[in-house]
Parts: structure tokens; sequence; C-alpha cells
């Protein structure tokens, strides 16, 4: 009886192709989180100097009152 179901034959065939589709989906998510966690790594040691250097700037005019000027001129 369920053999001779045509309509429950194509659901199943559907939700099989369906799921085969959401596999490669998962696979290629997969792929493409590696390569964002590259190329983010790759940025790390960037945003480290960049952060160094800005409280540097920042912290120039504690030493000297004159550095307080000369950066709005840079």
């Amino acid at each position: 009886m369920l053999l001779k179901d045509d309509q429950l034959i194509r659901t199943l065939e559907l939700s099989k192709d369906t799921a085969k589709e959401i596999n490669t989906k998962i696979e290629e998510s997969y792929t493409m989180e590696k390569q964002i966690e590259i190329t983010r790594s790759l940025y790390k040691e960037v945003s480290e100097l960049g952060s160094i250097l800005f409280f540097v700037i920042k912290d120039l005019g504690l030493i000297d009152p004159m550095y307080q000027y000369s950066l709005q001129y840079i």
C-alpha cells in the first residue's frame, strides 16, 4: 500500500534532495567559517599595534604639555 502512494514517494524524494542541499550548505558554511577565521587572524596583529599606538599618542600630553599642541598639527 505504501509503495503505491505516488505522492508519498515524491515527498520522500523531495525531502531527500532537500537534506542533501542542506548538508552541502552546512559544509560550505564550515569552509567559509574557516576562511573568515584565517582572515580575521591576519588583522589581529595590526589591530593590537593600532591600539598601542592610539594609547601612546593619547598619553603623550601627560609627559609634556608641548605635545598637546603639536599633536593638533599632525
